[in-house]
């Protein structure tokens, strides 16, 4: 089985929701191991800075990353160039949902089903 790609930005925009102020902080690697419990397979981690970066791109999430070597916060904008490599594969990063994010799928944190009539 593989991940369609609606699926990953589904998981993504629905696992923020469990995070204070709708912000993830962690690694590609991390992204790797929620969505692994939730798939049942790891997807490539690829397949996963794509979906961030699509993402992004769409306006529903924000991506940021703190810099040390500067003491400064970098934000990934969609009029940039970056070096993937650099932001998703060398320490964390934030993945923050915006209010855009937030409306697309009013994704619930638990299993949803019919109600039986009292």
């Amino acid at each position: 089985m593989t991940v369609r790609p609606e699926q990953l930005e589904t998981e993504v925009l629905a696992d923020l929701r469990v995070y204070p102020e709708g912000k993830r902080d962690d690694s590609i690697a991390g992204w790797g191991n929620s969505m692994q419990q939730q798939f049942g397979e790891r997807p490539n981690p690829a397949d996963i800075a794509a979906t961030l970066i699509r993402l992004r791109n769409r306006g529903l999430v924000r991506l940021i990353k703190f810099m040390p070597d500067r003491n400064v916060w970098y934000q990934y904008t969609t009029d940039e160039q970056v070096n993937d490599r650099w932001f998703f594969y060398t320490s964390t990063f934030i993945v923050a949902i915006t209010d855009e994010g937030r409306g697309v799928w009013d994704v619930s944190n638990g299993h949803f089903g019919f109600k039986h009539p009292p």
